[in-house]
């Protein structure tokens, strides 16, 4: 059980640095028990937790109970300072320059504070936008009932087929694709199981002779399928011991073939059934009625290199268009031309979520549904955080009239109608016993009214001026901020703004007034992969800090952020960022931030916690820490480890050594990295040789974190020798784990 009030210790002893007697409250103290228990039940469902935060699909949300947390210790009353009382942040204006998710903006205006919100990505300004904004949910109930209507009269027709029992017109759920791939001799149809419903009796499955679904394990075909069909494992053909590779002269979506429809019937309930004649002349016309949409000029779609978009481009896909379906091209069509018919608040929020269901309507979403535990489940689009490539891809009719996955009335229902209940009527989870209770929050809503100007900013209780800008040139007044509370972008490898091109080139013509939809995405701090990007990183921050010095009120405003990376070049770079911006830091927290289960960190060495690190600007005279020089740092849990960065962090900000000096400090005192290029290089190299393609994920105490994404099996193990520096973790014989696309193999280090 950790302390629940978090002093600053030295790094092996339990006594304060320094007597902390100044200052606001969380100087001197952060309920890390209480934030931890609650972040931990957070991460596995957020969207649960805080629904008005999710229209839009974005990445990397910290924990709203942990930013609650954190807030509540700027409340200068201590009877509001508690978790469950509301309010407490009147009269106080909060900053956040790098937005993300909005999670800080959210909890701030709940509060009662000001806030304001900066982000150089649109996506990010326009949901904060539209959630924070209080409008009838009657209103909004009628709008998305018209559109349905809409949508229905011109798109439903496309989407029935015959029940395969009383041969009655029925309403498609979904319908499954497979993967056309080929050797040197002929083509074949790749899907993930010829398995498609695990049954508590019985199995549902396709016959790959002859492509019929059937339950009954006496199955006789009826005829021969030209193309076979073959489940993933098959790697090589058996006639010329040749590897299938993808169609790659094709257009991505003739690469698969329709195979399966799931549909409802009024009279038999839910059915698979083999793809048929009539069918496939549905599709035909579908596809004729697509070709006459008019969505602009077609190179506005094109897809840009990037970081993530070069796994499009490298296997020929070089338009976002390719990655929807006939049907799914109509249903964007028609919604454009509703959005362009409707008001501009409506269309706001509309449009969002028009967008964010193409997450669950593109022919990157894959089929997980064969389960018995979850039928009918979809594989979202960025489930792994990158472009996945499906075997069994599932096209989903997005006007569905059951309440499933990735529909629009399941969609509007939770992070619309849902959302906006939660809003003016917000709840919390209070643990007793083991048992979750939700506490209502009186007197707090997750809304606010929109601020014209900085002074009309300061006129009232929970206004929002929320920007789209350059956080580091932002021309912001002088001392407007009371506290500065964000969530800079991670180090390295994450490169969201990269991914969100496939929601931004439909969202530009959804809202084209709405936004600056040509900003340069490169002013951001995030890194984009070239050499010199570490730098970059801390240079942007350098300037975003500075310009939060600048708004910081002097007497008593704070800088809080949580932070977390393995690297040394990370913290050094945050290091060198903060002490050009003028910052020392007061105190640092440590709470829980990942779900040890989320699929981009499984079986990998991640950090799961956060620094939260409380800094104060250097003309602050109020409260003074004494950071003892430390000699090593422990990196034997993710939670010490993070303490121990953050009290460094401490002790090199009010240290004056040389810039040069902090990077080598920094790698002494984090240690199994020292020979982390070396690895990379040595494990970019075999990839190399075996035909796959590579990236670099960033580096751990115990190896390297590296994506490894093939066209062709790699063996079971490929023995690779690995330098093993003077005091690494990584020894010889140690296993090094790769992702391998969803699949784990293993590289043994000799």
């Amino acid at each position: 059980m950790r302390v629940p009030f978090q002093l600053a210790l030295d790094f092996y002893g339990n006594q304060p640095a320094t007597d902390l007697t100044s200052g606001i409250p969380i100087d001197r103290s952060f309920p890390e028990d209480s934030a931890n228990e609650l972040a931990a039940l957070e991460t596995y469902n957020k969207h649960l937790y805080r629904p008005n935060t999710y229209l839009h699909k974005w990445w990397a949300r910290r924990s709203g109970t942990t930013f609650r947390h954190i807030l509540k210790q700027l409340v200068n009353n201590p009877a509001k300072r508690d978790f469950y009382e509301g309010g407490g942040l009147e009269n106080k204006v909060i900053f956040d320059p790098m937005i993300g998710g909005g999670t800080t903006l959210h909890e701030a205006i709940r509060m009662g504070a000001n806030v304001i919100g900066v982000d150089i990505d649109p996506i990010p300004v326009l949901q904060a936008k539209a959630s924070l904004n209080q409008s009838s949910l009657n209103h909004k109930r009628d709008v998305f009932n018209r559109f349905m209507g809409t949508l229905k009269d011109k798109l439903a027709p496309f989407y029935k087929t015959a029940c395969p029992i009383c041969k009655e017109e029925s309403e498609i759920q979904f319908s499954l694709y497979g993967l056309r791939r080929a050797c040197s001799c002929r083509e074949v149809i790749l899907i993930d199981s010829l398995i498609l419903r695990k049954g508590n009796d019985h199995e549902i499955r396709i016959c790959p002779d002859c492509r019929d679904v059937y339950t009954d394990s006496l199955h006789a075909c009826r005829r021969k399928a030209k193309t076979p069909l073959m489940e993933k494992g098959s790697r090589r053909c058996p006639n010329c011991n040749i590897t299938f590779m993808d169609i790659l002269t094709e257009p991505f979506r003739k690469r698969y073939v329709p195979l399966v429809n799931v549909g409802l019937c009024s009279e038999h309930g839910g059915f698979f059934k083999s793809i048929e004649m009539d069918d496939l002349a549905l599709l035909d016309r579908a596809l004729i009625d697509a070709q006459e949409i008019e969505f602009g000029n077609h190179k506005d779609f094109s897809v840009p290199h990037g970081p993530k978009s070069k796994d499009l481009l490298r296997r020929g896909i070089k338009n976002f268009q390719e990655l929807f379906t006939p049907r799914q091209l109509i249903y964007l069509g028609i919604s454009l031309k509703f959005l362009a018919e409707v008001h501009r608040e409506d269309r706001l929020w509309l449009a969002l979520l028009v967008s964010t269901s193409l997450e669950f309507n593109s022919l990157l979403c894959g089929y997980k549904g064969s389960d018995i535990r979850r039928p009918g489940a979809i594989r979202h689009v960025f489930s792994h955080h990158a472009y996945s490539f499906p075997y069994t891809a599932l096209e989903n009719n997005p006007i569905f009239s059951g309440n499933t996955s990735g529909t629009l009335n399941r969609l509007f229902n939770d992070r619309v109608d849902r959302a906006g209940q939660w809003a003016v009527a917000p709840l919390e989870t209070r643990i007793l016993d083991g048992r979750h209770i939700k506490v209502p929050i009186k007197g707090e809503i997750d809304a606010g009214e929109s601020a014209k100007d900085w002074d009309d900013l300061q006129k009232g209780e929970r206004r929002y001026l929320i920007l789209q800008a350059d956080a580091a040139s932002l021309d912001i007044p002088e001392g407007i901020a009371d506290c500065v509370v964000t969530d800079p972008p991670y180090y390295d490898s994450v490169q969201y703004s990269d991914l969100s091109n496939f929601f931004r080139v439909w969202l530009c013509r959804f809202l084209p007034l709405d936004a600056d939809w040509h900003y340069n995405p490169l002013e951001s701090a995030v890194s984009e992969g070239g050499a010199a990007d570490g730098r970059k990183y801390g240079a942007v921050l350098s300037e975003i800090w500075k310009n939060c010095f600048r708004a910081l009120n002097k007497e008593y405003g704070r800088l809080i952020f949580t932070f977390h990376h393995w690297r040394p070049e990370a913290w050094a770079e945050l290091t060198l960022s903060l002490r050009n911006a003028g910052f020392t830091l007061v105190n640092r927290y440590v709470v829980f931030s990942e779900n040890p289960i989320s699929v981009h960190i499984i079986g990998l060495n991640s950090l799961k916690h956060d620094a939260i690190l409380v800094l104060k600007p250097h003309s602050n005279s109020g409260i003074a820490q004494d950071w003892p020089k430390p000699s090593r740092i422990d990196a034997q849990d993710s939670y010490t480890f993070c303490r121990d960065c953050g009290a460094a962090l401490g002790w090199f900000l009010d240290s004056d050594i040389p810039e040069e000096s902090i990077y080598k400090e920094w790698k002494h005192l984090i240690p199994g990295n020292g020979n982390g290029k070396q690895i990379e290089n040595r494990l970019r190299a075999a990839a190399d040789e075996l035909g796959a393609n590579s990236r670099s994920l960033g580096m751990c105490p115990s190896g390297v974190r590296f994506l490894v994404e093939r066209e062709r099996p790699l063996p079971t193990s490929v023995p690779i020798p690995i330098p093993v520096g003077r005091g690494s973790q990584l020894s010889a014989g140690k296993e090094i784990y790769l992702d391998f696309s969803h699949t784990f193999n293993k590289i043994a280090c000799s």
